[in-house]
C-alpha cells in the first residue's frame, strides 16, 4: 500500500495551492513507485475535500496508462482508515490531516517512506468589506455577530 497525506498547514504568504500538474506529476510517481503502472484496477481512498482534483487526476492516470482503471472512494479520512484497518484493499490512501496519517503508521498500516505531503492549504475567512464586528483574527469568529453558519 502506498500513502500520501493531504496536509493542512499554515502559510505566512497566502494560500498555496499546488497546481493539477503538480499533483498529478506526484500521483504518477507515487502510484510507480507502488507497481501500479500495469493493467488492472487501482484503488484510491481519499479525504472527502479531494475528490474534485483526484477525479481529474484519475481520469488522466487512465488516459495516460491505457488498462488501467482507478476506482476512487472518497470520505472522512478518520472512516478511510478504519475501512483499511479492518482489511480494506487500498493502493493509495490520501489523509486530510496529520493526525490520521500518524494513527495509519502507528497501526503500521503506512510505512513512513511511504507518506508524502503533496499540498497545502489556508484557512480563509471571507467576509464584506466594512461588515460588523471587525474580523482579524480566527478568535475573532466567537464574539457575538462573528460568525453565521
Amino acid at each position: 500500500m502506498c500513502i500520501l497525506r493531504f496536509v493542512l498547514l499554515p502559510e505566512t504568504h497566502g494560500m498555496k495551492c499546488a497546481p493539477i500538474g503538480r499533483l498529478l506529476a506526484t500521483l504518477a510517481v507515487t502510484l510507480l513507485a507502488c507497481g501500479a503502472a500495469h493493467a488492472g484496477e487501482l484503488l484510491v481512498s481519499a479525504a472527502s475535500s479531494l475528490s474534485n482534483a483526484f477525479t481529474d487526476v484519475a481520469a488522466r492516470y487512465e488516459a495516460a496508462h491505457p488498462g488501467t482503471k482507478v476506482l476512487l472512494n472518497f470520505g472522512a479520512s478518520g472512516a478511510l482508515l478504519q475501512q483499511i484497518d479492518k482489511g480494506a484493499a487500498v493502493d493509495v490512501f490520501a489523509s486530510a490531516d496529520q493526525e490520521t496519517m500518524d494513527l495509519a503508521e502507528e497501526r503500521t498500516l503506512v510505512a513512513t517512506p511511504d507518506r508524502h505531503t503533496f499540498v497545502r492549504n489556508t484557512l480563509v475567512v471571507v467576509r464584506p468589506r466594512n461588515s460588523e464586528p471587525a474580523i482579524a483574527r480566527i478568535a475573532d469568529l466567537q464574539q457575538p455577530g462573528g460568525c453565521r453558519w
